[in-house]
């Protein structure tokens, strides 16, 4: 009979084994499959990133191009200030010229 005992208690015992081995076993697979989908996520959540990294660069090369052309436009229009500025004081020496020129007249 003592064998018959120690078999049944060694059956219980590989049982119970089978039984925390199945267990950590599911455990196992459902840490993984969290671990996989969180994964996923960084992944998505990189390539999201990197779009917008791509986006932010064309952007700020867009900008670049913009403030470039704005500083040639301001540049042109000192320019055309400066031109003006010449305009308008030859303008008023031949104004001067033309006054002093009938008052002496």
């Amino acid at each position: 009979m003592s064998t018959h005992h120690e078999n049944g208690s060694r059956l219980d015992r590989i049982e119970a084994m089978m039984l925390e081995l199945a267990t950590a076993s599911v455990r196992h697979d459902n840490e993984l499959s969290r671990i996989n989908a969180a994964l996923d996520r960084i992944s998505e959540q990189q390539a999201a990133n990197a779009r917008q990294i791509e986006a932010n660069a064309r952007q700020i090369e867009a900008n670049t191009r913009q403030i470039e052309a704005n500083a040639r436009q301001g540049a042109l229009n000192q320019q055309n200030i400066q031109i003006l500025t010449a305009s308008i004081q030859e303008l008023r020496n031949l104004v001067a010229d033309y006054i002093q020129g009938r008052s002496q007249g």
